[in-house]
């Protein structure tokens, strides 16, 4: 018997009733995404958990932090640079994504961040739109229109102004997608003679996620071990790291994470706004000393992760 029946939907989320077709289409949708087996490097192997049988023995949370990397090594004398930046959802391509609301002075009040994919929000519109749209009520405004989403052929519109402009429901990075999430995962290590994480070098990636999930992978692998990803797939925000932030008065901020979709440790979409009785906004809020002026900068202490399972008895 597998170890998947059927793989289930980001954060076992339940946004339609049992019995919707969306169930089995979430599940065709990364059925397609991964091979029966892949040997990624040594002798173990990368296999579709709901094709093949697996003892699981052991578990893993492959993690790493929500900023572009790529921006940092790109303004690694210029923070600032790299924060400005990292405004844009163009840059934003560690498998996290964030919107930033300020007011009208300009002051972050609020910034959200959401790990959720394209797919299946394209999913959950094909089999229920009228869903999507209320969702999206829920989530960014409550003055969105069906038509604000969908094009004029009734098809989903991933770019609609309430996932870009003016505000963010899912990703819309090319590179950040539940393809290649799962992609990268059954990368090839090149060299097929690596010995250890150096061996694998030299390594073009830039991203921190892609390079964390390779050499995690890759390692696991040439212990022999058969690994698969953990069911539901997908990037997960598992954790944040607020220590250090201090309110105007100098004194430690309390905890203004919200957790909108997913739980903690496996959240999905998390809101970080300070409550009016709180007295101060977000942008009023210093880490090391610095103001917060850009999103980025809290998106650095979010810790990303996707997760696996071993079968360690595999060779």
């Amino acid at each position: 018997m597998s170890l998947v029946g059927k793989f289930d939907t980001p954060g076992s989320l339940r946004d339609v009733p049992a019995g919707s077709p969306l169930y089995d289409r979430w599940h065709a949708t990364i059925g397609a995404l991964i091979a029966r087996s892949t040997s990624l490097s040594g002798s173990g192997v990368y296999v579709d958990p709901s094709e093949r049988d697996l003892d699981v023995t052991a578990t893993r949370a492959y993690t790493w932090t929500g900023f572009s990397r790529p921006l940092l090594m790109k303004h690694r004398d210029d923070r600032d640079a790299a924060f400005a930046e990292g405004e844009k959802r163009s840059t934003q391509i560690e498998y996290l994504e964030w919107h930033v609301d300020r007011d009208p002075s300009g002051v972050i009040v609020r910034v959200t961040f959401t790990t959720e994919t394209p797919e299946y929000w394209k999913a959950l519109a094909a089999v229920d739109p009228d869903r999507v749209v209320a969702l999206y009520r829920e989530l960014v405004d409550p003055a969105v229109r069906a038509k604000d989403l969908f094009k004029a052929n009734g098809r989903y519109d991933p770019l609609n102004r309430w996932n870009t402009t003016d505000g963010i429901v899912h990703y819309v990075m090319p590179i950040n997608s539940m393809r290649d999430l799962l992609g990268v995962s059954q990368e090839v290590e090149r060299t097929g003679a690596a010995l250890d994480g150096y061996g694998a070098l030299p390594y073009g990636r830039e991203t921190g996620a892609d390079a964390r999930i390779n050499i995690d992978l890759w390692s696991i692998n040439r212990k022999g071990y058969a690994v698969a990803t953990a069911d539901p797939p997908g990037p997960l925000i598992i954790d944040w790291d607020d220590s250090g932030w201090t309110d105007p008065a100098g004194e430690p901020v309390g905890d203004h994470w919200t957790i909108v979709r997913g739980v903690r440790g496996a959240a999905l979409r998390v809101v970080y706004e300070v409550p009016p009785a709180a007295g101060y906004r977000v942008g009023d809020i210093r880490i090391g000393g610095r103001p917060i002026a850009f999103g980025g900068q809290l998106a650095e202490h979010v810790i990303m992760s996707a997760h696996g399972v071993i079968d360690r008895g595999a060779s």
